[in-house]
């Protein structure tokens, strides 16, 4: 029979680890595998994104918060029903779910955890890892996103029976740079900025550890340097009340623009010049990060998580220390050049489309369950499926 794997994700709202996810069962050989998807809270923003004819089954748990009996007895029935021979957790929550899925079962499935989390900065993050660190102990194949995100936990004696790492992934294909130059420039235009204005960009959503009023503040200074820089934050969030009043307090009311929310993001990247990612924190392998050098931007990015996996610094972009604002204003007054971003930019496309493509990430998840439907592996150094060399 071919072999079933469900898979268990905390929700299908937006989020990097929910989008890998969507992305994975999109692109997966149902040929090969049955693909069965359980999601735990009712959160669907990514459901329209989702094959759902790809799947044998689709079930949301409904669960509210912690651990809930009736869902992990869905679950148990669910693995029973469908001989599911491998199941494949996002994060520790959905890793604890299927774990006592499995342990309802009375064993059964390898059990699999995708780990997407580097640096745990709430207290209760930190209390909550000690519970899950046992956990892990029990999972038969734990993938990180990045190597450094490996390093960083095996030096903190974070173990599995096995790991590996597979980086994430995009389509190439749908983040290629189609637009005409006509196009980019109505779109700035409609964005309120002119030809000749040098248009920074940062998608993602607004938080916090985000950063925003990091690139604000480089803005401000190469304005008063005579630049024409100008800033387009894409998406929205929790702290646009107090980047909008950062905006103003730095005099930049006519030169930063919040586009809100975009199903399509790919017009806003490409009115660009140059895209940024400047968080503090958070970042592991940022899908954000790989969709802008795609479409052909150089990026400046924080360097944080997998950032050096992703950007070869002073060949595809620039890298700097979280919150060294000195260190961002001069990579992006570099980058006022138009001919050092378009040869940084077709760099950073090139990079992608070799290493960081949906095809590889999805080759590096079948091998993975196939080594564990194998036996399981006996040299974790055979999941390191896409190595990355710089």
């Amino acid at each position: 029979m071919t072999p079933g794997v469900l898979f268990i994700v905390n929700s299908l709202g937006l989020g990097g680890a929910e989008k890998q996810v969507v992305t994975l069962l999109n692109h997966l050989d149902p040929g090969r595998f049955r693909l069965h998807l359980a999601y735990l809270k009712r959160r669907e923003r990514l459901l329209p994104e989702l094959d759902t004819g790809r799947l044998r089954e689709l079930v949301c748990c409904d669960v509210t918060e912690g651990i809930e009996r009736h869902a992990v007895t869905q679950l148990a029935a669910l693995i029973r029903m469908h001989h599911i021979d491998v199941v494949v957790c996002t994060n520790t929550y959905s890793m604890l779910y299927g774990y006592l899925a499995r342990r309802k079962v009375g064993g059964g499935p390898k059990l699999v955890t995708v780990y997407h989390t580097t640096v745990l900065r709430a207290r209760k993050e930190k209390l909550q890892m000690l519970l899950y660190q046992q956990l892990f102990k029990r999972t038969d194949l734990l993938l990180y996103v990045c190597e450094n995100q490996r390093d960083y936990w095996r030096e903190r004696g974070l173990r599995a029976a096995a790991d590996g790492v597979v980086h994430n992934g995009i389509d190439v294909e749908y983040f290629s740079d189609v637009q005409t130059q006509e196009q980019k420039l109505q779109m700035r235009q409609r964005l309120g900025f002119s030809p000749d204005d040098y248009v920074v960009g940062l998608c993602s959503s607004l938080r916090p550890e985000k950063a925003h009023g990091d690139l604000l503040h480089a803005i401000a200074r190469l304005r008063a340097e005579g630049s024409p820089a100008k800033a387009l934050f894409i998406g929205d969030g929790t702290q646009r009340a107090a980047i909008e009043s950062q905006i103003q307090t730095l005099g930049l009311r006519e030169h930063a623009v919040i586009t809100g929310m975009q199903q399509d993001v790919r017009p806003y990247i490409g009115s660009c010049d140059v895209m940024t990612l400047v968080s503090h924190a958070i970042e592991t392998f940022s899908l954000a990060a790989l969709e802008s050098m795609a479409l052909g931007k150089p990026l400046v990015m924080s360097d944080i998580g997998g950032a050096a996996e992703q950007v070869v610094h002073g060949q595809t972009g620039f890298l700097f220390e979280p919150g060294d604002i000195d260190a961002l204003t001069a990579h992006l007054r570099s980058l006022a050049s138009p001919a050092l971003r378009a040869r940084m930019g077709l760099a950073a496309a090139r990079r992608v489309r070799q290493l960081f493509t949906v095809e590889a990430m999805t080759s590096g998840f079948t091998a993975a369950i196939d080594s564990l439907l194998e036996d399981g592996p006996r040299d974790t150094r055979s999941l390191d499926l896409m190595r990355v060399r710089t």
